[in-house]
């Protein structure tokens, strides 16, 4: 896109802003319909005011999301840096989220296997695992674990082809562990069977060294 063409978007968005009408009143050295002129230009100005900060502030959120997708598919701060050209403490401050998903992606990318086995496992167990309440939501957490595992199988297989969305597989996966996997360990019943108790103890160990890892440090 080019610059005018940029220039050409931003005008038909202001064109598009609704606003109020301000008239200061008329000057002394007003010509015939100057005074109407000019609140037509003040009307202007403020709407392309209020068109540059939506394009800044949807510029921003864009640009954001553009740099937490590049983290998901395995780039540092680092190599954030080599595009941005400034370094990776500024990379940091203007998008401090960046650190956690890092710290995530890093320690899902060791542990595919670990977390696909003991969400198997823990699903294969699941009717000695039922709480003697809130059955129903346990279950539906289950469901929601098989899904999940179902997908991150098919999303880490050696044909499988990028979708339109890259590195959905990674966020489907935290979602697995920190959110799926976390609420079935908190909401399981008393295990029934030694292999229910297993999983149910394997599943935390999981979940444990994943908070250990992502955990945010003094230096992060």
């Amino acid at each position: 896109m080019s610059a005018e063409e940029a220039e050409r978007l931003v005008r038909q968005m202001a064109d598009a802003v609704p606003v109020e009408t301000i008239d200061p009143g008329p000057k002394g050295s007003d010509f015939g319909d100057e005074q109407e002129r000019r609140v037509v230009a003040l009307s202007k100005l403020r709407a392309a005011l209020e068109a540059e900060e939506l394009m800044a502030e949807a510029a921003g959120r864009n640009t954001a999301a553009a740099a937490a997708e590049t983290v998901w598919l395995g780039a540092s701060l680092a190599d954030l840096s080599t595009v941005t050209g400034r370094s990776r403490q500024a990379a940091r401050k203007r998008w401090p989220e960046l650190g956690g998903i890092y710290r995530r992606r890093k320690w899902l990318g060791d542990h595919v296997e670990d977390i696909t086995y003991m969400a198997g496992l823990l699903s294969s167990r699941a009717d000695d695992l039922v709480p003697g309440r809130g059955h129903g939501t346990f279950m539906k957490l289950i469901r929601q674990l098989r899904e999940g595992l179902r997908r991150s199988e098919e999303d880490f297989a050696q044909e499988a082809r990028e979708g339109a969305d890259p590195a959905a597989r990674w966020r489907s996966l935290d979602d697995l562990v920190n959110v799926t996997m976390r609420e079935i360990i908190e909401t399981a019943g008393k295990p029934a069977t030694p292999e229910a108790d297993f999983a149910l103890h394997g599943a935390r160990g999981v979940l444990g060294y994943y908070d250990h890892a992502t955990a945010e440090s003094p230096e992060s």
